[in-house]
């Protein structure tokens, strides 16, 4: 799978919802446009687009393709468009004139550090949400960095010095995708104790322990059963993609089943692909329910759960609630403030779960699966148990310097219904249990060690309220 590509279509659709196949109007025909809070341009001919990525230095091509395969129009009025890509975020565009004369001129890559240093910190400046959040002074970062881009002599300390500025903004979003010859290898992961408890091994070990019946959609992208020695239903949901029912049940967990996947998902038009996510959303929940009937709770597990579309996590979110409510309102930085605010809906399916709901989250829940979380809130029935989660929201923004390196950024900012936003702090709990925030050391609390000798495997599995 081209991670990047896909990257680029997430910018469109990570929404990932139905639109309607349309036509544009005539009126579109040979119009130019620039997208408030993305800083790129949209040209549309007639019946197709292109989508320029545009900075103080060059404009360049992204991605193309056929209009009503990406988009579905909202609204049209002179001077503003808003078009929506099938999911919760519209986009806001402002007409032009014309293609701005960098976009038209041959693409030439521009070398010098210290032009592309001011690239890459007034994109920042422009598009990034999260300065105070994250505690920078972003003007500080440039007066402390410049001096060293300036006698910078090679590839190698430039792409230190953006390396190190990154890794001081702490956020999951914000990546640099450097030349093969540039990137390191990761560093040893530094630990609290001196096992290191995979993944895999970890989720296997959890399941074998305290699950019965356990049954598994797409390669274990969601797995069901119920708890032993109870009647609460228990759902792990892994991932926030990879819903689509592409594959036949008996390759679902098959070794083949990721290529096969891919190789079927890729070759569909974009619209299609994000529309199929939600259909294999809405077949495989009537079937987990189906199962599950007669459970006297629900737990839903999102403690491993690193992201992927949002409206695969609200759509899943709908089968757990029992009215429609304002949950989540979203805006995106610009250059001279914000875009206007949207408000996001939830509403239930006819025939969702109605018992109470447990929902665990940890330090590793991120992203799409932090979305479901903080759509919780609205929904007191919704009890949350384990800690505070990653607290990266934003759509994935991916910007290019001058040299042709690419780099993301969190743009977006996603609140709860009275306004407050959870960036780096993360959707809080109802019922903490004092996760460790890094990876491994989270993975290894699962286990006895020096100071828990007799410590059960899953703390919150084990809970009497969740058993009752």
């Amino acid at each position: 799978m081209n991670t990047k590509n896909i990257f680029f279509s997430l910018s469109f659709a990570l929404s990932g919802g139905a639109a309607t196949a349309q036509e544009i109007p005539k009126s579109l025909s040979n119009t130019v446009w620039l997208q408030q809070g993305y800083d790129r341009i949209l040209t549309i001919k007639d019946s197709t687009y292109s989508y320029y990525n545009i900075n103080s230095v060059t404009c360049k091509p992204m991605i193309d393709g056929v209009f009503k395969d990406r988009f579905k129009m909202v609204s049209l009025k002179k001077g503003a468009l808003i078009v929506n890509p099938g999911g919760i975020v519209h986009y806001n565009f402002t007409a032009l004139d014309q293609l701005p004369a960098n976009c038209t001129r041959e693409a030439r890559k521009e070398l010098s550090y210290p032009k592309n240093f001011q690239v890459f910190w007034e994109t920042f400046q422009n598009n990034y949400a999260f300065f105070k959040e994250r505690k920078i002074d972003w003007k500080a970062i440039y007066d402390e960095y410049f001096p060293l881009v300036q006698n910078a002599k090679t590839d190698k300390e430039f792409a230190g010095i953006l390396k190190e500025i990154v890794g001081k903004m702490k956020d999951g979003h914000i990546r640099l995708d450097l030349p093969d010859d540039l990137k390191e290898k990761p560093a040893p992961i530094a630990i609290a104790t001196g096992t290191v408890h995979l993944r895999q091994a970890l989720l296997s070990d959890l399941k074998n322990t305290y699950i019965k019946e356990l049954k598994s959609y797409n390669g274990g992208v969601l797995q069901w059963g119920f708890l032993k020695d109870s009647k609460v239903g228990y759902i792990i949901i892994s991932d926030m993609n990879n819903f689509a029912n592409y594959i036949p049940e008996e390759q679902q967990n098959s070794k083949e089943f990721r290529a096969l996947y891919d190789k079927i998902s890729e070759a569909k038009p974009p619209q299609q692909m994000f529309d199929d996510e939600i259909a294999g959303t809405e077949k495989i929940m009537k079937t987990v329910l189906h199962d599950l009937e007669g459970s006297t709770s629900m737990v839903i597990d999102l403690r491993f759960n690193g992201g992927g579309y949002e409206t695969v996590a609200l759509k899943l979110l709908s089968y757990f609630v029992k009215s429609k409510k304002k949950v989540i309102s979203i805006t995106a930085k610009t250059s001279s403030g914000f875009t206007p605010k949207q408000d996001y809906t939830l509403y239930p399916v006819e025939k969702g779960y109605d018992q109470p709901v447990y929902l665990l989250l940890g330090p590793n829940t991120a992203s799409a699966a932090e979305i479901f979380a903080l759509a919780t809130l609205e929904y007191p029935h919704i009890t949350r148990v384990g800690s505070r989660t990653s607290g990266i929201f934003s759509e994935i923004l991916w910007k290019e310097l001058p040299n042709g390196w690419e780099f993301s950024l969190s743009n977006e900012i996603y609140t709860d219904n009275k306004g407050k936003a959870y960036e780096a702090t993360g959707i809080p709990v109802n019922i903490e249990m004092n996760y460790p925030r890094k990876h491994p050391d989270f993975n290894n609390s699962f286990y006895p060690n020096e100071v828990f000798k007799d410590q059960a495997l899953d703390k919150v599995l084990e809970l009497e309220l969740l058993r009752k």
